[in-house]
């Protein structure tokens, strides 16, 4: 009987053991997420091949953003995501990391960044949420907020992490807010005089490019016109100027004869000055020798 119990207590103690290492080294090794952190992380699963996205106001600007997202595996999760735009100063960037306290979100949105790095503090300086479940307000005055869902123009977005910038106060950022989805990346953003950039399809920043590119050709041509009416009237002037304003009077049917040197400066002031006006640079025709 000794026996039996004797071995039912060996076996017991032979299968705690292993157990209670594992939990251990489950505790220890693994880093630790909250669990609005661990829905971050979890949208890699699902998030969004585009690599560049587009973003509109209400009137006509249009500008394309180039943005990344990179996440850690099981044993070092984290998320970093950046975008930047080409045309405007947006330039954004987002890290989930995890720590022994449940994780930390850390935004950059500094107008003045000299590159894009977001380990960097000192060119780069972070708005930090330490420990953040949402809604989360940091002592700077920043906040974090988590929406089901967002309406852009006529698309909806689901799982929305909103962020804001303080009322008052310093603001690192060159905007007010953005709205970051989980799968999707940036899809709006808030300018600091309350301007919302919408995000849009590619049809439209092309529709946007090819507008703008029939504007430019449109002032193009009006202002060849210009410069040719102005460089005729100058060379007009200056071959009147330097023109003979009487005949020979010996020869009713004789014409006046120009100089073909005053042709050749007028052909060359005028040139001079078409070329002033197709390079845009007005300040150039104090040279053309008038």
């Amino acid at each position: 009987m000794k026996n039996k119990n004797l071995r039912a207590f060996f076996c017991t103690i032979s299968l705690a053991i292993p157990a209670f290492f594992a939990a251990c080294g489950e505790g220890n090794d693994l880093p630790e997420f909250t669990e609005d952190m661990q829905v971050l992380w979890n949208a890699e699963k699902g998030f969004s091949k585009d690599s560049v996205i587009y973003l509109a106001d209400s009137v006509k600007f249009v500008d394309k953003l180039f943005q990344s997202a990179e996440f850690g595996v099981k044993e070092t999760p984290f998320v970093d995501y950046k975008a930047k735009a080409m045309a405007s100063a947006i330039n954004i960037g987002l890290y989930v990391a995890p720590n022994s306290d449940g994780g930390s979100v850390q935004i950059v949105c500094h107008p003045n960044q000299t590159r894009f790095d977001i380990y960097d503090v000192e060119k780069n300086p972070k708005i930090i949420f330490e420990e953040p479940r949402f809604p989360a307000k940091n002592k700077e005055g920043y906040s974090l907020k988590f929406m089901d869902s967002l309406k852009v123009i006529d698309s909806i977005f689901y799982d929305i992490l909103y962020f804001s910038v303080p009322d008052s106060g310093m603001n690192l950022c060159n905007i007010s807010a953005f709205y970051y989805g989980i799968h999707d990346g940036v899809v709006r953003v808030v300018s600091r005089n309350g301007v919302e950039l919408n995000r849009v399809s590619a049809q439209v920043y092309e529709n946007a490019e090819d507008r703008r590119a029939e504007e430019r050709a449109l002032a193009d041509s009006i202002a060849q016109a210009v410069a040719d009416s102005i460089a005729q009237a100058v060379a007009d002037s200056i071959i009147k100027a330097n023109t003979p304003s009487e005949k020979d009077s010996t020869d009713d049917n004789a014409e006046i004869e120009i100089p073909q040197e005053i042709v050749d400066l007028a052909d060359s002031v005028a040139n001079c000055i078409k070329k002033a006006y197709s390079e845009g640079s007005l300040s150039a025709i104090k040279n053309c020798k008038i």
